[in-house]
């Protein structure tokens, strides 16, 4: 992937590899709205509206950055979470909560 300014991913930023597209942004919304329990991969399309398809794509890198975890397995499906012992998710829930409180700012009238 090509960003601008970018030559490869390995040269962008945390935030670009992070939220490499909005799928990633709106599942981290979910896991961070529903953070108690745990969910498979098709629950978490059924209730972002995102494709399974998706979904099953965008788990990998979520787990590689140790943001989301595989939880259990019931059957052959796994079952996610939001790992909230990591610092990052926490500081990540603190900056998603920051700029909530600001958004009626940066709305345009």
């Amino acid at each position: 992937m090509i960003v601008e300014g970018y030559s490869d991913q390995s040269d962008c930023g945390i935030l670009t590899r992070l939220f490499s597209s909005r799928a990633v942004a709106q599942i981290l919304d979910f896991f961070l709205d529903h953070k108690e329990f745990d969910y498979s991969a098709n629950e978490i399309s059924q209730k972002t509206g995102l494709s399974f398809r998706t979904i099953f794509r965008e788990i990998p890198d979520l787990e590689r950055t140790q943001l989301i975890y595989s939880s259990r397995r019931i059957g052959k499906t796994s079952m996610y979470k939001l790992n909230t012992d990591l610092n990052a998710v926490l500081l990540l829930e603190k900056f998603v909560l920051e700029l909530s409180q600001l958004r009626p700012f940066i709305e345009k009238p």
